[in-house]
């Protein structure tokens, strides 16, 4: 918006906008009737030396010094001048009409003013050079001085809204010193503040500072002892001028100082903790001055200046003009500065002013999109009750595996029988034993074990295949929480840049009041209107912090461990399928067609809901074929035993003799201490009972559900994988829409608040305006974080959620897209 409309020009355009709701003849009355009553009201004036229309109009240029600054502030009047006049005539510069203010006030300086030759018009740029020709009597050449501070502090004539003095007009706005000293006092106290202006303006006028400085204390209503310090050609030259007990400092803007020395400068104020305010604009609060009363999002007073010497060329009285600034009233405050001399922010204020510098969270302290994924899915007790049953299932493939490998087993016995009993046994039954075993088998062949085997592996691949699905479901649900961290967070940013219009507006207003071109009505109007958007911040405001306490309940951590998240784009590389894919293949209809087969392909491919349900359909089936297979498969195992008795003693530990044998008789024959048997065992169960049966048919009903089961949820993925494709799509679309009905709206409020200011646009018509670009802001923000998390269900969809893959795995998704496309074509 360009605020600089000046005031004067608000009854004219006025009286066009009446007359364009009359017939042209009253309109034409109204006008001549105007006119006649404006040349009578018109005080008289001095006759100024003025180009013929159809000439050149030379302009000449008196700059405070040539610093950095004044140089930028001269070129930027000289483009607007231009600018202005463009359809009317030339405007020249001559480098012969540029001077620079020196501290002895030169000859050519008067002889610039006195009219013989000379220019049509002189603007004076910087403090010292506008209070020099500012009050300089009666010029023969019209003066326009950009950078007045405040005239009664300088002494600078005004009468009415207008200087009242002969060839002059300037820029000012008389109240703003005030008020940016209240802002300075609702963050800290200053009882001994230094107004810094710029030594020549100061060497120029000796008794200037004493006048500044009675002026500054009879206007401040904390009884403060000011001073005024002149700020010298480098930063330590001026903050060693500064009084002992400094405690604020008041920089008048523009500064004569470079840019680097302006950084020294405020570095220096704050290495003394000194805070700073600054007269106008927001580039000084950026670099780390404290605050302004007034940050306007465009500079008026080029604007405002070139106007006035626009209007002193076509012929208008420069005594006339009306010198006060009508600019919006943007309160600035750079919270990191608060916070290096130790201030903080209140809460009333925040909701008045546009805070700048807002600490953000160290990198370390921010949670990122995919460390919010990781950390949900590691943290998640479901989840790793799942992964727990998870192991579970692998020692089961372990348990039905042992079945079929080698059994060993190994016994010992020790035995004692009745010696009677012992005896009568011949040697057979010793009425002491130690004997011990050892046995093996090995299952050659078993449908029973076999299936059991597969099943179990089937199972586990299943378990895993639910377990990925949960993942999936549990990521999206923390994608969920963290785009909605990042909307409240987004709204709420729109409400207060509602809030900061709804001030601007309000400022406007007061400035037409002043002017006489409204009644108070209008201002109180706004006035609601701020109070309702300061509400309206504060409800936004909660709802981040909803937000923000829903994503740690999700990640399973306390709110305040929950520093800051990081923002998330469309176009974010973290992103399987980011903004570019529906960018290159959303526009029509086969594309369109192209990318949703790609997505159904890949989608059901990898869809661990259809990969459990295969391997259940798998193991149902292995279930039903080892049960066939037991009607005619016989359970083939190899066996062996080795048995040896190691001690034995007491009775019967001998053997009977026969007679007629040798001497000493001849034994009977005994077992050996030590005997081995290996075997080859077949077994088929020929009637079970028909539970063998009824275990088949159960199997089979069980095979027909899982596979009935898959089809159905095929079905439904593929219905999931078509309209979150479409919607995705559509969300693109919507937001370049939206974008485009922003940007709509937000020229629409800039042009309103320009024909507001000139009284071309009633109080109606701009609020029906802010409220346009409110809802503009408004639906851009839904549909960017709509569109994302659309995007996210669409990643979700075809199970290709970005920080569960990899990068090469994400770029190898595109690739795939890209070949699948192409080959489309």
């Amino acid at each position: 918006m360009d605020s600089s409309t000046f005031a004067a020009r608000l009854c004219v355009n006025r009286w066009f906008a009446d007359m364009a709701r009359r017939s042209w003849a009253q309109g034409l009355a109204v006008a001549l009737l105007g006119g006649l009553l404006g040349m009578m009201a018109r005080p008289p004036q001095p006759a100024a030396a003025q180009s013929a229309p159809d000439e050149d109009a030379t302009v000449g240029i008196v700059l405070g010094d040539s610093s950095q600054a004044h140089r930028r502030a001269a070129n930027a009047i000289r483009r607007e001048l231009r600018s202005l006049m463009r359809p009317e005539r030339r405007v020249q510069f001559p480098e012969a009409y540029r001077r620079v203010l020196d501290t002895e006030g030169n000859a050519d300086l008067k002889r610039l003013l006195s009219g013989e030759t000379g220019p049509s018009v002189v603007i004076a740029v910087g403090l010292s050079a506008s209070h020099r020709l500012a009050t300089t009597s009666r010029p023969d050449v019209p003066v326009v001085a950009a950078h007045v501070l405040d005239p009664s502090l300088q002494g600078v004539p005004r009468a009415g809204d207008a200087s009242g003095a002969a060839n002059l007009t300037y820029v000012t706005e008389p109240d703003l010193v005030r008020e940016n000293m209240a802002l300075l006092r609702s963050l800290t106290p200053a009882s001994a503040p230094a107004l810094l202006v710029p030594a020549r303006m100061l060497e120029a006028a000796p008794a200037l500072a004493d006048r500044m400085r009675r002026r500054l204390g009879r206007q401040d209503s904390s009884d403060a002892n000011w001073r005024v310090v002149p700020v010298r050609s480098t930063a330590e030259a001026t903050l060693e001028a500064l009084p002992a007990g400094t405690d604020a400092a008041y920089l008048a803007t523009p500064l004569p100082l470079s840019s680097v020395e302006r950084d020294r400068l405020i570095s220096g104020l704050r290495a003394r903790q000194i805070p700073a305010a600054v007269h106008r604009g927001r580039e000084l609060v950026d670099r780390g001055a404290l605050a302004t009363a007034s940050a306007p999002s465009v500079a008026p007073v080029p604007r405002r200046t070139a106007l006035h010497a626009a209007d002193v060329l076509r012929g208008a009285a420069a005594g006339s003009l009306a010198v006060a600034l009508p600019s919006p009233r943007t309160p600035y405050v750079n919270e990191a500065t608060a916070r290096r001399l130790g201030l903080s922010v209140p809460d009333a204020l925040r909701l008045r002013v546009t805070l700048t510098g807002t600490p953000a969270p160290a990198p370390t302290d921010s949670i990122t999109y995919a460390q919010a994924v990781r950390r949900g899915i590691g943290a998640n007790y479901g989840l790793n009750a799942r992964r727990s049953g998870l192991e579970a299932a692998r020692e089961d493939v372990r348990v039905e595996r042992g079945d079929l490998l080698p059994q060993v087993r190994v016994g010992a016995r020790a035995q004692q029988v009745d010696a009677d009993q012992a005896a009568a046994s011949f040697g057979a039954q010793p009425e002491r034993t130690l004997s011990g075993s050892v046995s093996f088998s090995q299952t050659l062949f078993s449908p029973q074990e076999w299936g059991d085997l597969a099943i179990a592996k089937r199972q586990q691949a299943a378990d895993a295949a639910e377990v990925e699905r949960s993942e999936q479901d549990l990521a999206l649900q923390v994608s969920r929480a963290y785009v909605s961290v990042l909307q409240a967070r987004a709204l709420a940013q729109v409400r207060r840049s509602d809030l900061a219009l709804s001030r601007e507006n309000l400022s406007l207003a007061r400035a037409r009041q002043e002017s006489g071109q409204v009644g108070r009505q209008q201002v109180l109007r706004f006035k609601t209107q701020v109070a309702q958007s300061r509400r309206t911040v504060l409800d936004a405001e909660s709802r981040v912090e909803v937000a923000r306490t829903r994503l740690a309940q999700v990640l399973a951590r306390s709110p305040d461990e929950l520093v800051g998240v990081a923002g998330l784009s469309p176009s974010d590389s973290i992103l399987t399928l980011p903004e570019s894919v529906f960018a290159a293949y959303g526009h029509t209809s086969a594309t369109r067609q192209r990318l949703t087969d790609f997505l159904l392909e890949e989608g059901l491919s990898n869809a661990p809901e259809l990969q459990a349900l295969d391997e259940q359909i798998a193991a149902a089936r292995r279930g039903v074929e080892a049960g066939q297979q037991s009607y005619w498969a016989p359970t083939v195992a190899l066996e062996g035993q080795l048995n040896s008795r190691a001690l034995e003693g007491g009775a019967g530990t001998e053997s009977l003799s026969l007679p007629g044998g040798p001497p000493g008789g001849a034994a009977l024959p005994q077992a050996p201490n030590t005997t081995w048997n290996v075997g080859l065992s077949l077994s088929l169960p020929l009637f079970t009972g028909l539970k063998r049966d009824g275990q088949i048919e159960r199997g089979r009903a069980r095979l027909s559900q899982l596979k009935a089961q898959r089809r159905e949820v095929r079905s439904s993925l593929e219905e999931r994988i078509r309209s979150r494709t479409e919607q995705a799509t559509s969300g693109y679309l919507s937001l370049r829409e939206a974008e485009a009905g922003r940007r709509t709206a937000q020229e629409t409020i800039d042009l309103v608040q320009d024909s507001y200011t000139a009284g071309a646009a009633d109080v109606l018509d701009l609020l029906d305006a802010q409220e346009a670009v409110l809802n503009a802001r408004l639906a851009e923000v839904d549909a960017r974080y709509s569109f994302l998390l659309r995007l996210l269900q669409t990643e979700r969809a075809i199970a290709r959620i970005g920080p569960l893959q990899t990068a090469d795995e994400r770029t190898a998704v595109r690739e795939r897209l890209r070949a699948f496309m192409d080959g489309g074509r």
